[in-house]
Protein backbone atom coordinates (compact mmCIF):
# COMPACT_ATOMS: atom_id res chain seq x y z
CA UNK A 1 0.00 0.00 0.00
CA UNK A 2 2.71 2.28 0.85
CA UNK A 3 4.32 1.69 -2.29
CA UNK A 4 1.28 2.71 -4.28
CA UNK A 5 0.85 5.58 -2.34
CA UNK A 6 4.46 6.90 -3.57
CA UNK A 7 3.51 5.80 -7.23
CA UNK A 8 0.32 8.35 -6.53
CA UNK A 9 2.67 10.84 -5.07
CA UNK A 10 5.71 11.04 -7.56
CA UNK A 11 2.85 10.72 -10.99
CA UNK A 12 1.57 13.75 -8.96
CA UNK A 13 5.18 15.42 -8.70
CA UNK A 14 5.71 14.82 -11.87
CA UNK A 15 2.28 16.55 -13.22
CA UNK A 16 2.85 19.87 -10.99
CA UNK A 17 6.16 20.27 -12.51
CA UNK A 18 4.68 19.89 -16.17
CA UNK A 19 1.88 22.29 -15.06
CA UNK A 20 4.91 24.83 -14.20
CA UNK A 21 6.87 24.16 -17.00
CA UNK A 22 4.46 25.10 -19.61
CA UNK A 23 3.52 27.73 -17.62
CA UNK A 24 7.03 29.07 -17.94
CA UNK A 25 7.94 28.32 -21.19
CA UNK A 26 4.89 30.05 -22.39
CA UNK A 27 5.88 33.17 -20.55
CA UNK A 28 9.38 33.03 -21.64
CA UNK A 29 7.88 32.97 -25.37
CA UNK A 30 5.50 35.68 -24.21
CA UNK A 31 8.43 37.48 -22.99
CA UNK A 32 10.52 37.24 -25.91
CA UNK A 33 7.79 38.13 -28.20
CA UNK A 34 7.10 41.33 -26.32
CA UNK A 35 11.09 42.66 -25.77
CA UNK A 36 12.49 41.05 -29.13
CA UNK A 37 13.94 43.35 -31.91
CA UNK A 38 11.57 42.61 -35.03
CA UNK A 39 13.60 42.46 -38.23
CA UNK A 40 13.50 41.23 -41.57
CA UNK A 41 15.63 38.46 -42.74
CA UNK A 42 15.53 35.63 -45.87
CA UNK A 43 15.31 32.20 -45.49
CA UNK A 44 18.47 30.13 -46.83
CA UNK A 45 16.90 26.58 -46.85
CA UNK A 46 13.70 24.97 -45.61
CA UNK A 47 13.98 21.64 -43.71
CA UNK A 48 11.31 19.02 -43.28
CA UNK A 49 11.82 17.18 -40.30
CA UNK A 50 9.92 13.93 -38.33
CA UNK A 51 6.65 14.18 -37.82
CA UNK A 52 6.35 16.71 -40.43
CA UNK A 53 8.11 19.77 -38.31
CA UNK A 54 10.17 22.10 -40.55
CA UNK A 55 12.38 24.37 -39.44
CA UNK A 56 14.18 26.84 -41.77
CA UNK A 57 17.84 28.51 -41.78
CA UNK A 58 17.31 32.64 -41.88
CA UNK A 59 20.14 35.20 -43.03
CA UNK A 60 18.80 38.44 -40.98
CA UNK A 61 20.97 41.74 -39.55
CA UNK A 62 21.06 41.95 -36.19
CA UNK A 63 22.50 45.51 -34.73
CA UNK A 64 24.44 45.74 -37.98
CA UNK A 65 26.20 42.69 -37.78
CA UNK A 66 25.28 39.71 -40.31
CA UNK A 67 23.82 36.90 -38.61
CA UNK A 68 22.63 33.47 -39.43
CA UNK A 69 20.37 30.92 -37.40
CA UNK A 70 17.81 28.20 -36.94
CA UNK A 71 13.83 28.41 -36.65
CA UNK A 72 10.83 26.29 -35.78
CA UNK A 73 8.18 27.06 -38.68
CA UNK A 74 4.46 26.30 -37.71
CA UNK A 75 2.13 25.00 -39.67
CA UNK A 76 3.39 27.00 -43.27
CA UNK A 77 6.65 25.43 -43.64
CA UNK A 78 5.57 23.40 -46.82
CA UNK A 79 4.70 27.13 -48.29
CA UNK A 80 7.83 28.58 -47.35
CA UNK A 81 10.66 28.62 -49.88
CA UNK A 82 14.77 29.50 -49.73
CA UNK A 83 15.00 33.73 -51.00
CA UNK A 84 11.65 34.07 -49.31
CA UNK A 85 11.47 37.22 -46.88
CA UNK A 86 10.56 36.88 -43.38
CA UNK A 87 10.22 38.73 -40.39
CA UNK A 88 11.94 37.37 -36.99
CA UNK A 89 12.24 37.84 -33.55
CA UNK A 90 16.33 38.49 -32.05
CA UNK A 91 17.35 38.58 -28.33
CA UNK A 92 19.42 42.05 -28.13
CA UNK A 93 21.74 40.49 -25.71
CA UNK A 94 22.04 37.20 -27.59
CA UNK A 95 21.38 37.92 -31.39
CA UNK A 96 21.79 34.00 -31.64
CA UNK A 97 18.38 33.82 -29.96
CA UNK A 98 15.54 34.11 -32.72
CA UNK A 99 12.18 33.28 -33.42
CA UNK A 100 9.16 33.50 -35.82
CA UNK A 101 6.37 35.89 -34.52
CA UNK A 102 4.03 33.69 -33.12
CA UNK A 103 5.92 30.82 -33.04
CA UNK A 104 7.35 29.66 -29.91
CA UNK A 105 10.99 28.36 -29.97
CA UNK A 106 11.54 26.18 -26.77
CA UNK A 107 14.97 25.12 -25.71
CA UNK A 108 15.12 21.53 -27.16
CA UNK A 109 15.77 20.14 -24.04
CA UNK A 110 12.47 21.41 -22.64
CA UNK A 111 10.72 20.18 -25.43
CA UNK A 112 12.02 16.80 -24.86
CA UNK A 113 11.12 17.63 -21.35
CA UNK A 114 7.95 18.13 -21.13
CA UNK A 115 6.32 15.02 -22.48
CA UNK A 116 8.27 12.97 -20.42
CA UNK A 117 7.03 14.41 -17.23
CA UNK A 118 3.41 14.30 -18.43
CA UNK A 119 3.33 10.74 -19.79
CA UNK A 120 5.53 9.59 -16.50
CA UNK A 121 3.47 11.75 -14.20
CA UNK A 122 -0.04 10.15 -15.87
CA UNK A 123 1.51 6.86 -16.13
CA UNK A 124 2.63 6.65 -12.19
CA UNK A 125 -0.34 8.57 -11.02
CA UNK A 126 -3.00 6.07 -12.42
CA UNK A 127 -0.79 2.71 -11.83
CA UNK A 128 -0.71 4.27 -8.38
CA UNK A 129 -4.30 4.51 -8.09
CA UNK A 130 -5.03 1.12 -9.26
CA UNK A 131 -2.34 -0.31 -6.85
CA UNK A 132 -3.78 1.37 -4.12
CA UNK A 133 -7.30 -0.18 -4.69
CA UNK A 134 -6.71 -3.33 -5.19
CA UNK A 135 -4.60 -3.16 -1.85
CA UNK A 136 -7.03 -1.91 -0.23
CA UNK A 137 -9.79 -3.96 -2.01
CA UNK A 138 -7.36 -7.26 -0.54
CA UNK A 139 -7.19 -5.46 2.99
CA UNK A 140 -10.94 -5.37 2.89
CA UNK A 141 -11.78 -9.39 1.77
CA UNK A 142 -9.11 -10.76 4.43
CA UNK A 143 -10.04 -11.78 7.76
CA UNK A 144 -8.77 -10.42 10.60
Amino acid sequence: MRRALGLVVTGLVLLVLFAVGTVLLDSRAADFEAHGVRVDGEVVAVHRGIRNSWTAEIRYEAAGVPCEGLVPLDHTGATVRPGDPIVVIHDPADHKRIAMPGVPNAPEWAASLMPLFALGGVGLFGGGLIRTFRAARAGRHDPP
